[in-house]
């Protein structure tokens, strides 16, 4: 019963998102991936936003109808979702006058509702971009493993499983009718898929990367307790124009090229100028919440807190950050790291991978959660390389407390784990210089407190 009421609501939502989409027709750019995607969609809304009226929605089956609909659950109550299936019919205006939609179309599964698949049924970009793929979410796409895949290593499994999930994303391109597709360059399995479909489809491809060859490409990157410079190499036919895009207030890791090459080719195709865009992007743009903040910790040490959620590839990449930084200030490097939840069966390859990557990089290692104690403690506490301290915690509120007692001064400490169940956040609440930052963490509504009290006493 509760299933097929979820259908039908589900159903009665895409109903009123698509008509409101035909009823005010804004021009639909649309990012997937397995990283970056929340910070493509903000970086885009800072460049838009200064020129054309502009909103975003996302990033889920209820996310984006409701998003179109100008609702956000509070809550997450049958009374909260019942006050908002009465408002759906009354809400269809709410795109009226909007030039630019921006929908972070994040996938969870390889079947429907939670699939791209099914999230084209709502909506069809205009300007289709795919940022690159991993292991995000693979535990869902284990089901598509059939018995002879199962058969094969963990190591095959994987590769397989990002494969499809590359597939499923890429149909924001290949099945959507989209006019431009933006694709990473650098990541095989998009091109793959790209170009085995690249005969059927009537976008324009246009490519990222660190190639030269590519529409935009990358290079040079700086970063500093200063802020970050990123370098970009644009190729439009004749012309080619080299730029650097400077944020003095945000430590960013480089993957972040990524994010703003994007949304810099989805700019241009807006028809807005090179020196637009770089104006509009270093003066409008801030990093959501938990995915790459900076805060003065307790003891002088520098706080980057990356607590919204954890995958192998966002995790090497700050580890990346926080190297240079260290050899930049000759700090020490605390590393906070909790699960990488929703791996499924590339659970101990993923986490084993980030164990290797963080030895000569981290000075003192705090773990929460059991995947990190099964997975990364035995790695750490086999190599010859010493960290100065390893602890395990069972809970971000334990780690926290203790944290809060034991930072070393001036250290920088990095935040990195995934949102189920774990709430690395807490940790951070404890260790923040100024308390009143805590409202700038992420997951402070009323609904994520009680969750938090949920799990706490489970």
């Amino acid at each position: 019963m509760q299933r097929l009421l979820t259908r039908q609501a589900l159903s009665y939502l895409r109903f009123f998102a698509k008509k409101a989409l035909a009823t005010h027709r804004p021009t639909i750019i649309g990012v997937a991936g397995s990283v970056g995607k929340s910070s493509t969609r903000n970086a885009l809304e800072a460049i838009l936003k200064d020129h054309f009226p502009t909103t975003s929605v996302g990033n889920s089956e209820t996310g984006i109808p409701l998003g179109i609909l100008g609702m956000k659950p509070e809550s997450y109550t049958k009374r909260d979702w019942l006050t908002m299936l009465a408002k759906t019919p009354f809400n269809l205006d709410f795109l009226k006058g909007i030039k630019y939609l921006i929908a972070e179309m994040g996938i969870d599964d390889p079947f429907p509702p939670k699939n791209m698949t099914y999230l084209l049924t709502i909506l069809k970009p205009e300007i289709a971009i795919v940022l690159n793929e991993s292991a995000t979410h693979s535990m869902q796409f284990d089901k598509a493993l059939s018995k002879e895949r199962r058969a094969e290593s963990k190591e095959q499994q994987l590769t397989y499983v990002v494969q499809k999930i590359a597939q499923e994303d890429c149909k924001i391109i290949t099945e959507s009718g989209c006019k431009v597709g933006i694709i990473n360059g650098d990541d095989e399995n998009i091109v793959t898929v790209v170009k085995e479909k690249q005969k059927t489809l009537q976008a324009k491809i246009l490519t990222f990367g660190t190639k030269n060859t590519n529409a935009i490409s990358y290079d040079n990157y700086k970063v500093g307790l200063q802020g970050s410079t990123f370098h970009f190499f644009l190729r439009q036919e004749d012309k080619h124009d080299e730029f650097t895009i400077t944020f003095p207030r945000h430590i960013l890791p480089k993957e972040y090229r990524e994010v703003f090459a994007a949304a810099i080719l989805a700019s241009l195709q807006a028809g807005l100028t090179l020196p637009q865009i770089k104006a509009s992007l270093e003066k409008n743009y801030e990093p959501p919440k938990g995915r790459s903040s900076l805060f003065a910790g307790i003891n002088d040490s520098i706080i980057i807190d990356s607590s919204y959620n954890a995958s192998k590839a966002s995790a090497t990449a700050f580890l990346d950050l926080v190297d240079t930084l260290k050899k930049e200030t000759n700090r020490n490097v605390v590393f906070l790291l909790g699960d990488m939840r929703e791996l499924g069966q590339e659970a101990r390859i993923e986490h084993e991978a980030v164990a290797q990557k963080l030895l000569g990089i981290v000075d003192y290692l705090y773990l929460v959660g059991p995947l990190t104690r099964q997975y990364i403690l035995p790695v750490v506490q086999q190599q010859e390389t010493r960290l100065l301290e390893i602890r395990w915690f069972d809970t971000a509120l334990r780690a926290g407390e203790y944290l809060e007692n034991n930072v070393p001064k001036q250290s920088i400490v990095l935040v990195k784990g995934s949102q189920n169940t774990i709430f690395l956040e807490e940790a951070v609440k404890e260790i923040l210089r100024d308390k009143t930052d805590s409202n700038k963490l992420c997951r402070q509504d009323e609904y994520w407190e009680k969750v938090k009290a949920t799990s706490a006493k489970r």
